[in-house]
């Protein structure tokens, strides 16, 4: 006993460990463990989600004490006073796993190891989901061992964000995203209570999709189709098919991830699940329009009506916002305001509209309609304002970013804030104009140093699919497969949520240029505004940051590109701009990464090899080189503004010029496009001698780049056409 004692003593068994250390696609690196503190998981301290990389003096400073843990009873016994009667089993277990994970989501379930990579939130979580799915199945057909992945999935998010024509997005912008953030909620929850299930069996939600564990049984056969056909049957009445949902389960044996000689992992089970679901994204609203396979024309074809024409045109049918015609009884004249009185909107736009502009910041309610699925705007509310309601009683509730429970228990009093709720939390940072409002683009692109433009940055995890279904196969053993999958998915949760929205409040207060508005941020990818001369700096940090948070994994890793616009543009075209220069920037590495999987399969998904770059000015740079990007676009700007330099706006097109006829030379491999150097380099003799010294060694570096030997100069040629395209913009009147 004494010798347990001694060896689980060790501080390296009492902290968790990264989930990232761990992650091994096929490089076979070993990463130096890194450990969390003891925090509690709070808004105040959202970078505790950074693993620390220290020794034992170090980390036992960051220990829980006896403060913590009496904290801890007393949120515990606060949310067990809330239970009165059965009916409110469902609110109390809700309320437990945000107290559970407050304080666990840094604890290991296990102290006999330092190696210990599962949360013991995440274990209790995931033992009390199983043991639910494992009794119902059981209470059917006690031989039964099997149990249901099912996972949910709201396709197109992006394009239905993005569907809007309006020059003035900002409110509408945030508003969609954060409904289809709440549906993809609610979806879950119904789901849940159709399976007779709690949030304990909700192992991830993020980025429109959720998987479940449910049980095997006819019920549950019969709950799925129910539930799907009503959930499509939603969708298509409000929106006709531009938002749809996706279903699929896979069944699975568990006592085979119990078995260590058996191959199944947890993450095999997900990815035959997505299988599924892959297989069935071309199948969406079947029950609507071919319900017991019927091929009858009228399941599938509809007459339509729509508003009347008042007599201007059919322009005045349409949607101000979609630009799609308003279908009958669905026009909102009096909530979305245009330069000339309210907009004809769809109603839909005007409840997005509403969210748009009242979920800001935290501890926001929304009470959800008798169809448990949709929201009246006129129903979200903060805390403070939220008031004990007969009609509210029985109506969920969604509670958007939690803060500490001590606001919540003072501002609960009476009122019944927990009874019925479920919690969420998203990504809805924006930096604020007059009045504490949402910063209009027309005013965000007025922060820009030079050129009036914003910057649509999106970034993504690179392999993430590949990530869970073969990154996580070391030391599996009894169903910690699971679990692991879970706390790699919370973490990263944690990554997109609340610690994105922290950042970039800090990143916006830092200094004062640094504006920044949120579109969506969840699962693996985010999309995020800001004006452009502060695009890439922004990149960078938020990229430091997620390397610090992975470990310095070199097989995690995120790919970004910049789209710049004009603040009037219309959003869609903007996205779809995005969105090919995503796939562009992905392009680049991929010849690099076959050639590599075939000869040398360790270093194909390492950062080196892989897409960890940043897509800008029609031209790849790897992640790792934007410090230097960064440092040279400032010393160039400098020199750009100062007469004395000699850096004219002339010898700035030869610049330009040269780096566009690179890029064909590299393209083509014509040599006729290096004339470019003997131009620049007349103009070089011609106008900088005698001049400033450290603008002399850049141009000497910039008319060696064909040249071997100089490598200073083959780094610059990796970034030259970048480079030059942001001084003409930080320079731009």
């Amino acid at each position: 006993m004494e010798e347990a004692e001694t060896y689980q003593d060790r501080w390296d068994h009492k902290h968790l460990a990264s989930l990232f250390s761990k992650i091994n696609i096929l490089s076979g690196d070993k990463i130096n463990t890194r450990y969390y503190k003891h925090k509690q998981l709070t808004k105040e301290q959202f970078d505790v989600i950074i693993p620390t990389d220290t020794n034992e003096k170090d980390i036992k400073e960051y220990a829980y004490k006896e403060f913590d843990w009496n904290l801890f009873k007393e949120d515990l016994e606060y949310v067990l006073d809330i239970y009165e009667n059965d009916e409110d089993f469902e609110s109390v277990i809700n309320l437990l796993l945000i107290i559970f994970e407050k304080y666990m989501w840094c604890i290991p379930d296990f102290t006999g190891s330092s190696e210990t990579d599962i949360s013991l939130y995440n274990h209790l979580k995931d033992v009390a989901g199983l043991s639910h799915a494992i009794q119902l199945t059981q209470s059917e057909n006690l031989e039964s061992k099997n149990l249901n992945l099912v996972i949910g999935d709201i396709p197109g998010i992006q394009s239905y964000i993005f569907n809007v024509v309006n020059r003035k997005p900002a409110k509408i912008l945030r508003g969609r995203s954060i409904f289809v953030q709440v549906l993809t909620r609610n979806l879950a929850t119904k789901l849940l209570k159709a399976f007779g299930l709690t949030e304990v069996n909700l192992i991830m939600l993020a980025g429109g999709k959720f998987y479940i564990i449910a049980p095997h049984t006819k019920k549950f056969e019969e709950a799925y189709k129910m539930s799907v056909t009503e959930i499509e049957e939603y969708l298509f009445n409000n929106f006709r098919m531009e938002l749809g949902f996706n279903c699929a389960y896979d069944t699975f044996n568990y006592p085979d991830l119990m078995d260590r000689k058996n191959p199944l992992t947890f993450g095999q089970v997900v990815e035959e699940a997505s299988h599924k679901l892959i297989q069935n994204r071309y199948c969406l609203f079947g029950e609507r329009l071919f319900p017991g396979n019927s091929n009858k024309p009228g399941n599938y074809i509809w007459e339509e009506e729509y508003i009347n024409d008042d007599g201007t045109g059919t322009d005045s049918v349409k949607c101000r916002v979609t630009d799609k015609p308003i279908r009958k009884n669905r026009l909102d004249n009096k909530t979305v305001p245009g330069d000339d009185g309210f907009l004809n909107v769809d109603r839909q736009v005007a409840i997005e509209y509403g969210i748009g502009s009242k979920i800001i910041g935290n501890d926001l309610i929304a009470i959800l309609n008798d169809d448990d699925l949709s929201i009246n705007p006129q129903n979200i509310m903060s805390i403070k304002q939220f008031t004990k309601e007969e009609k509210y009683k029985k109506r969920i509730k969604i509670l958007l970013n939690p803060t500490s429970t001590e606001q919540l228990k003072k501002e609960n009093l009476g009122k019944d804030v927990f009874r019925n709720t479920f919690y969420l939390e998203v990504a809805n940072y924006c930096s604020r104009g007059s009045e504490d409002e949402i910063m209009p683009f027309e005013d965000m692109v007025k922060e820009n140093e030079g050129a009036q433009f914003l910057a649509l940055i999106k970034g993504d995890i690179d392999n993430l699919g590949l990530i869970m279904a073969y990154g996580l196969t070391d030391d599996k053993n009894d169903l910690t497969g699971i679990s692991r999958t879970t706390t790699l998915s919370n973490h990263l949760k944690y990554f997109f949520s609340f610690f994105l929205n922290g950042f970039l409040s800090y990143w916006g207060k830092e200094t004062r240029d640094n504006k920044v508005y949120t579109i969506f941020a969840g699962g693996d990818d985010l999309m995020l505004i800001s004006p452009q001369s502060s695009a890439v700096k922004l990149i960078n940090e938020l990229n430091k940051k997620f390397d610090e948070f992975t470990c310095s994994n070199k097989e995690v890793h995120i790919s970004y590109s910049v789209t710049h616009f004009k603040d009037h543009t219309p959003i869609r075209i903007i996205a779809d701009f995005a969105e090919e220069s995503q796939k562009e920037g992905k392009k680049h590495t991929k010849d690099e990464q076959g050639r590599l999987l075939n000869s040398e399969k360790e270093k194909a998904f390492l950062s080196e090899y892989d897409k960890a770059g940043t897509f800008l000015f029609n031209t790849f740079l790897k992640n790792e080189m934007l410090n230097d990007f960064i440092r040279q676009v400032e010393d160039l700007t400098i020199k750009a503004k100062d007469e004395k330099s000699g850096l004219s706006r002339g010898l700035i097109r030869r610049l330009l010029e040269l780096s566009e006829m690179l890029k064909k030379y590299e393209e083509t491999d014509d040599a006729t496009y290096l004339i470019a150097y003997a131009r620049l380099n007349h103009s070089v003799n011609r106008l900088l001698k005698d001049k400033d010294k450290d603008i002399k060694k850049f141009f000497d570096n910039v008319l060696t780049i064909n040249k071997t030997g100089n490598e200073e100069a083959q780094k610059l040629e990796k970034i030259l056409h970048p480079l030059i395209c942001q001084v003409i913009y930080n320079i731009r009147n």
